[in-house]
């Protein structure tokens, strides 16, 4: 048995499939194939049900991979704790970001983060909150950046900051706010289902499907650029985070109001699935954005 192996089952499942485990692997599929057997012959269990697709754990096998990935977590830790040894941290961070954060994450914190920590390689994926919780799960990313709480009760929680969201589409000067009964009359644009500020857009201007249609046309963007070229053209409204707002152009800030007390809040976190694997590396990415993005 090797930490090869490991790595080996490990990939399979995530996969669901040999060839691609052993594409990520960077081995062909032949010798992963005959590793992982190996390995079944010298436990004397099946691990996986090549009858399924995508291949999946048998009982034993869930067992197995319990174990391995304690294993591997373990290695990563001792690999940390050399790194901090030195003074310095190295590896590779894979992060996840929610597209309603990554405009302002990726061209700020990221680029000091990798000023302070050149020697740590960071992986950024950008998706919806559904896919980075998956890929949380699914060993795919380290820590994930995303709106809480998030319903899945097995992940750790490390608040970033909060900011409140603004409504875009006000051509009135003199209004100097809106109020949520003015917003719930009114036509709203939405990101696409799969946004979590969509979900906290609806529920707070208690919309429904109806909302998203304006007259023959019904549109669900995944931008903000979109949503608020959309209100330049059609009219009506869009909620916008605080710190997206920040960044807008003077002009479209001019069309930005707060919205009445209680003004609604959104928690960003750094989203964890296990903790203590490449704590410090996590600990430095939240380090950075909290002193970058908290008031």
């Amino acid at each position: 048995m090797n930490f090869r192996q490991l790595d080996y089952i490990l990939a399979v499942h995530e996969q669901g499939h040999f060839g691609k485990a052993a594409e990520t692997c960077f081995v062909s599929q032949a010798t992963l194939s005959t590793m992982v057997r190996k390995l079944e012959d010298e436990l004397d269990i099946t691990i996986f049900d090549r009858s399924r697709s995508p291949v999946l754990l048998t009982d034993q096998g869930v067992e197995v991979l319990k174990a391995a990935r304690e294993i591997i977590d373990n290695m990563e830790q001792l690999k940390q704790l050399k790194s901090v040894l030195k003074g310095q941290l190295s590896g590779t961070l894979r992060l996840g970001v929610i597209p309603t954060v990554a405009p302002l994450l990726l061209p700020s914190v990221i680029k000091i983060f990798m000023s302070e920590y050149p020697d740590v390689k960071l992986e950024v994926k950008e998706a919806t909150t559904d896919q980075l919780l998956s890929d949380l799960e699914t060993n795919q990313l380290d820590g994930a950046v995303l709106a809480t709480p998030v319903s899945h009760t097995d992940m750790y929680e490390y608040p970033l900051y909060t900011e409140a969201l603004k409504v875009y589409g006000i051509t009135d000067i003199d209004k100097k706010s809106i109020s949520i009964n003015e917003l719930k009359k009114s036509k709203i644009w939405l990101l696409e289902e799969g946004h979590c500020l969509s979900k906290q857009v609806a529920s707070l201007c208690s919309l429904n499907d109806k909302s998203y249609h304006f007259g023959s046309l019904e549109m669900r963007s995944n931008s903000f650029a979109t949503l608020t070229g959309l209100v330049d053209e059609f009219g009506g409204y869009t909620l916008l985070p605080e710190l997206y707002v920040n960044i807008m152009s003077k002009r479209r800030q001019d069309k930005t109001r707060p919205i009445e007390m209680p003004e609604p809040i959104r928690q960003i976190s750094m989203i964890v699935h296990r903790p203590f694997v490449k704590k410090q590396k996590i600990d430095a990415m939240i380090e950075v954005i909290r002193r970058e993005f908290q008031h």
